[in-house]
């Protein structure tokens, strides 16, 4: 783990080059949980011929044949972008950033004072001494600036993230009739990145601090820096010419960034089981086969130098591939006002691994532990549940889906989607159609999302999803999550 990045350059457009490096690693689609489900923006027809949809849907579509449905095929790109719920989260990691490097040279001499063109004085000393001349006073201010440092870190640790996606999908209705079912295949790009801190827990002894305190009256004003031993990997630096302190700590809190490329090739076969007066039953199957590529990089907090560095090297970092085979199955049943669906995804639960990382050098055994349970993700077993009610010739709709259980994605954010959606489906080439709805997710984040689209000209597909609360960064107010698709749809 070498030095990489300089926290105090770490801003927002650290977190735009994270989704630059998601976009240019563009590689699965809806496999697994996304930052938002894909499908929460499409009608429940467009859902049925994409790779999002239940796997018996296709030949419930390609049967009815409606108007406002073009059956054929349909592409689509997107990029999505979410934020930790933690205002001004630049602001408090440069507070503690120097608490994890010791003085210049080693606190053998004091850094220069800021000037106009260099109004930052790195390694900031303190006047905490000549503030506070009795030692409890000293041990109580101390333990505050810790205590506060600890409290930011696990505030950081848990909500201090930033993550980015880009996705690429494409389906196409191969054969209509192929011995009596449909027959859709579907291709899925997707790159994914997230930076997230891995934060050791500090343990001050108070006794041990006072001890090392009560030394600093035997230095002379001629002697050197002193490194004075508090506890915990927390040291004070003591300056005797001036009297003033610079708080250090040295533990193996760091900066981990993880990335993946991932792309799945998929035939759905679907086929009708029976029908009855009162509807029909269908049926679906989806082998999928995944090339997987993963990679991560990570800096101790202590050793973080080069703004730029972090991001360089996870964007040419060597990815480590791997083939993976699973399969989906779903059921459809399907009335003349409403439909019913339920879906399994990925049967097999194929696990895969991250590169490892070299962890030699760290002394915690929990940073271990945390490194140890990023280093692996498993296509979690999921099923979905939906259900759809709908006007006779089917251009109004409401439409609604949960995941039954949640699931981990490859980040190890925890996902389980309830998305609502109403919509209207043109039947004209000048009219648009139009959906709107509402999804959240029930664990991890419990993050909501507005979702709204259109589809121009019966084929071109515009959505947009973005939560309703909002981070500050750098002073500046964003939604924490933002989604935006752009698709074809087309028949031949």
């Amino acid at each position: 783990m070498k030095p990489l990045m300089s926290l105090k350059k770490f801003n927002k457009y650290s977190v735009i080059k994270l989704t630059a490096i998601a976009m240019i690693n563009f590689s699965a689609t809806t496999v697994w949980a996304d930052i938002q489900p894909r499908s929460a923006s499409l009608n429940y027809s467009q859902k049925a011929l994409s790779n999002a949809g239940n796997p018996a849907s296709a030949a419930l579509i390609v049967e009815r044949k409606d108007p406002h449905v073009m059956i054929g095929g349909a592409v689509e790109i997107g990029a999505g972008l979410e934020y930790g719920n933690l205002d001004e989260l630049f602001a408090k990691i440069d507070e503690i950033s120097n608490s994890f490097k010791p003085p210049a040279d080693g606190g053998t001499t004091l850094p220069a004072p800021p000037t106009p063109e260099n109004p930052i004085e790195d390694n900031p000393w303190d006047d905490l001494l000549i503030k506070y001349p009795e030692l409890a006073d000293r041990l109580d201010a101390l333990k505050g600036k810790v205590v506060n440092t600890a409290g930011l870190l696990a505030l950081i640790a848990s909500e201090g993230y930033g993550k980015a996606e880009a996705t690429g999908n494409a389906s196409f209705v191969l054969n209509e009739d192929l011995y009596g079912g449909t027959l859709l295949m579907g291709m899925g790009l997707k790159g994914n990145a997230k930076v997230v801190g891995l934060f050791e827990e500090i343990d001050f002894n108070s006794d041990q601090a006072l001890e090392a305190l009560k030394t600093i009256p035997e230095f002379d004003e001629t002697d050197p820096i002193q490194k004075l031993d508090l506890s915990g990997g927390v040291y004070l630096y003591y300056n005797p010419a001036n009297h003033k302190v610079k708080l250090n700590i040295d533990n193996d809190s760091m900066l981990l960034v993880k990335s993946t490329k991932i792309a799945q090739f998929s035939l759905a076969y679907s086929k009708k089981a029976f029908e009855s007066e009162a509807g029909a039953l269908y049926w679906g199957v989806k082998p999928i086969f995944y090339r997987v590529g993963l990679t991560n990089v990570s800096a101790r907090l202590g050793e973080i130098t080069d703004s730029e560095a972090i991001f360089d090297d996870i964007k040419n970092a060597n990815y480590v591939y791997k083939n993976g085979f699973d399969f989906d199955m779903g059921v459809t049943w399907a009335a003349p006002n409403y439909q019913l669906g339920a879906t399994m995804t990925n049967v097999i639960e194929k696990t895969y691994l991250f590169p490892e990382l070299d962890t030699q050098r760290l002394n915690s055994t929990k940073i271990i532990q945390k490194i140890n349970y990023h280093s692996e993700f498993t296509m979690q077993r999921q099923v979905k549940l939906e259900a759809g009610i709908f006007t006779q010739q089917r251009d109004w709709s409401l439409h609604a889906e949960l995941d039954a259980n949640p699931v981990e994605d490859p980040m190890r954010d925890r996902y389980q989607w309830l998305t609502v959606t109403a919509g209207y489906a043109a039947d004209s080439w000048w009219l648009p159609s139009a959906r709107f709805g509402f999804s959240r997710n029930l664990a991890g984040t419990s993050l909501g999302y507005l979702n709204a689209g259109v589809t121009f000209m019966k084929f071109i597909n515009l959505d947009v999803a973005t939560t309703l609360d909002t981070v500050t960064l750098d002073g500046d107010k964003y939604r924490r999550g933002v989604n935006l698709r752009l698709g074809v749809q087309f028949a031949y």
